[in-house]
């Protein structure tokens, strides 16, 4: 089961960590899996490419473990990047969830 949360501060979105497998597959061709790891990663990407800023992230080697933070001092414009980036992960996750809820949990807001 994939679990994701989702946390916030003053500003809004500040963070997340998505956890597990979904074991919807084999390994390699388990598609909740890949379609989890592809929302993360292009979101990853494109808070880079379209702010400048890298945000902190923790990958475990094997997969199953993913932890992201804001980058520090973000100018208002990329702070709202980042808010409607992050807004799309959240609604692509919690679509997954509605749509293959054996595998990937509803996330959680703190």
């Amino acid at each position: 089961m994939i679990e994701a949360t989702f946390t916030k501060d003053a500003k809004g979105w500040s963070g997340m960590q998505i956890t597990g497998h979904a074991g919807s597959g084999e390994y390699g061709f388990d598609v909740i899996c890949a379609s989890v790891s592809m929302l993360a990663l292009n979101f990853i990407n494109s808070v880079e490419v379209l702010t400048g800023k890298s945000p902190k992230m923790e990958l475990a080697d094997e997969g199953g473990f993913l932890k992201v933070e804001k980058p520090q001092e973000l100018a208002p414009h990329q702070e709202q990047v980042w808010q409607t980036l992050f807004a799309s992960v959240v609604i692509g996750l919690e679509n997954l969830a509605e749509n293959s809820s054996q595998y990937v949990a509803r996330p959680v807001i703190k």
